[in-house]
């Protein structure tokens, strides 16, 4: 009798196997051309989750993953491991072949190619003596994200990494010089591409241009910045341009390159950009909200009745306590640091908001008032966002330097100072590089000057170029010795901005003239 029901219990299991195949073969059976499969198929599809939608499908890749018998995410760990051992090693056959094993097994693994990528073009390609070495370990890990990319055809963070290497690794390299020769050069690298549209600069705005189409065909950011992310196309063609400069290379083709910048800056600049604080701005709309502020501003002031701010003001003195009065009649200088805090929270006292301002205001006019107030806080507020996100990507310097670089003033400075430079550098006629470096210092004078770019001598960005500009000017100088000149051309350059300076400056321009 035991025996039976247990035989019995086995034919029921069996049954209940068999049952629960038919549900499961209806949740898993996978697509194919003429049937788009179980749910599991469709919902994959659907999402954008299945491999053929995810990029290509590596046999490889799949038989490896298999091979692991669950066991993937340890495989995936001892590879790290191993890779991180052949770094230390110094072992780069290995590594690679390392790296080659961990992109199979975990090919959708982001994260992977980013790092692994970085490790190879950054870390690795520094260890080489030979610049050709650092060269060839550089566009190996451009070309390891470009077969990220294979498998990750909608990730627009692969594709900006691929950008942002071929832009800033060639292009910022202590030997950039030598890296751009060399990728102009490359023919395994660009195949049928151009010879002129071989710069790093350009190649790599390629790869963000293509970033943004899949940003704005769905494909998600991950966590960067969208200010960031947006600003480096047109960077791109902003460094082009100065690279274009500092190859001697000057006239029309560097204008029409500053001219294609500055559209492109202000095409991102008229962008929609999304902030962390839950709001959507435009870089170019700074201006316009500063107007509308002195606009409601200006309307509040006719309401409110002459004086009544200072009232305010006085009645809050009127309650400060006299610790807080002590505190504040001492001078700024001497105050420790315990006293600016009381300052400070006194000066926040003493300040009277717009909306408290309103308040103070009789009859309909405080209604108006309030509301009046309350889009003059928000209108600032905004603009003040607006201005923080300027000063990420330096929006205004770039805007600014864009147009002041197409003029032909500036190209005059640009070129005379390179002419300069190479006179200098070569040794070959100093005299000539003293002539052209003064000739393009009046140039950048007259831009100083201009009315189109008014306060432009207090930028510290191009303040720093100038710097630079007039430390090489004293060692010409000092070759041909020749004392400083007392009556220098760019003194009020050199006062604002002495502490960018390399060296100690003297006092004024006279006092080295004199010696």
């Amino acid at each position: 009798m035991t025996s039976r029901r247990s035989f019995y219990r086995k034919i029921a299991y069996l049954v209940a196997i068999a049952l629960l195949l038919l549900p499961l073969f209806w949740l898993s059976v996978p697509a194919t051309k003429d049937s788009a499969g179980g749910v599991l198929a469709r919902s994959r599809a659907e999402c954008g989750l299945s491999e053929a939608q995810l990029g290509e499908i590596d046999p490889t890749s799949e038989t490896i993953k298999l091979a692991t018998f669950g066991l993937r995410g340890v495989a995936a760990n001892v590879l790290w491991e191993k890779a991180n051992r052949y770094n230390m090693k110094k072992d780069w056959t290995n590594l690679s072949a390392t790296l080659e094993q961990i992109a199979k097994l975990e090919p959708h693994f982001i994260p992977v190619w980013r790092f692994q990528a970085w490790r190879v073009s950054y870390n690795v390609s520094a260890e080489f003596d030979d610049y050709r070495g650092r060269y060839r370990w550089v566009i190996k890990g451009i070309n390891f994200l470009k077969e990220g990319i294979r498998y990750n055809e909608n990730e627009p963070v692969l594709y900006w990494d691929v950008g942002w290497f071929t832009a800033q690794k060639i292009g910022r390299a202590d030997e950039h010089k030598q890296f751009r020769r060399l990728f102009k050069e490359d023919d395994d690298f660009h195949g049928s591409r151009p010879r002129e549209l071989r710069d790093n600069w350009l190649v790599g705005k390629e790869s963000f241009a293509e970033a943004e189409e899949l940003v704005e065909a769905g494909a998600s950011l991950r966590k960067m910045s969208p200010v960031l992310f947006y600003s480096e196309q047109p960077m791109c063609q902003m460094n082009y341009s100065e690279a274009l400069e500092e190859e001697g290379i000057f006239e029309e083709k560097a204008r029409l390159s500053w001219n294609q910048a500055g559209r492109q800056w202000h095409q991102y600049g008229a962008r929609e950009i999304p902030t962390s604080f839950g709001d959507v701005i435009r870089l170019n709309d700074r201006g316009a909200s500063l107007d509308r502020v002195a606009e409601l501003r200006a309307q509040l002031e006719e309401m409110v009745p002459p004086g009544l701010r200072e009232q305010i003001v006085e009645e809050r003195k009127a309650r400060l306590t006299d610790a807080e009065r002590q505190v504040m009649e001492i001078p700024v200088s001497e105050r420790t640091m315990e006293q600016h805090q009381t300052a400070a929270a006194v000066d926040q006292k003493l300040r009277v908001t717009d909306e408290q301002l309103a308040e103070r205001l009789t009859g309909d006019q405080r209604s108006l008032g309030l509301e009046l107030a309350k889009k003059l806080a928000e209108t600032e507020r905004i603009a003040d966002i607006i201005g923080r996100y300027q000063d990420i990507v330096n929006f205004e310097y770039w805007r600014r330097r864009a147009d002041l670089e197409q003029t032909p003033q500036a190209l005059l400075a640009r070129k005379r100072i390179y002419e300069a430079r190479q006179a200098f550098e070569e040794q070959t006629n100093l005299r000539l590089a003293k002539e052209k470096y003064e000739e393009g210092l009046t140039a950048w004078r007259a831009l100083l000057d201009s009315e189109q770019f008014p306060g432009l001598v207090q930028d510290r960005d191009l303040g720093r170029d100038l710097i630079e500009m007039i430390q090489t000017y004293r060692r010409i100088l000092d070759a041909c010795d020749e004392p400083f000149p007392q009556d220098f051309i760019l003194q009020d350059v050199v006062d604002l901005h002495k502490d960018q300076l390399e060296q100690p400056w003297p006092e004024d321009g006279a006092k080295e003239g004199s010696n």
